[in-house]
């Protein structure tokens, strides 16, 4: 897919939806694991934003960062939803790092 296909498909509600629901599953995983880990505090942190909805990131925003993977960006409507969610786990630092 080319960069206006991307960005087309990075403006879709519909996928726009599928990614915001793999990042609220990312953060309820974070928020369950060891306290000890490096970075926790700032992952909690964002997590429970998430959780409230009081994130920077925008919609489109984290869109394109699931976009990132070549194999979504090729097929995202075909893409199942655990492949999305793989993406954003894979990605979650930059998430994160957006707000």
């Amino acid at each position: 897919m080319n960069y206006l296909g991307i960005y087309s498909t990075a403006c879709d509600k519909d996928f726009q939806n599928r990614c915001r629901v793999a990042m609220w599953r990312a953060a309820q995983e974070i928020t369950g694991q060891d306290p000890t880990l490096e970075g926790h505090a700032m992952k909690i942190d964002w997590a429970e934003r998430v959780l409230r909805e009081e994130v920077k990131i925008t919609d489109r925003q984290l869109a394109l960062q699931v976009l990132r993977s070549t194999g979504i960006a090729q097929d995202p409507t075909g893409t199942p939803d655990q492949d999305v969610q793989a993406q954003v786990d894979a990605v979650i630092n930059s998430i994160i790092a957006i707000g």
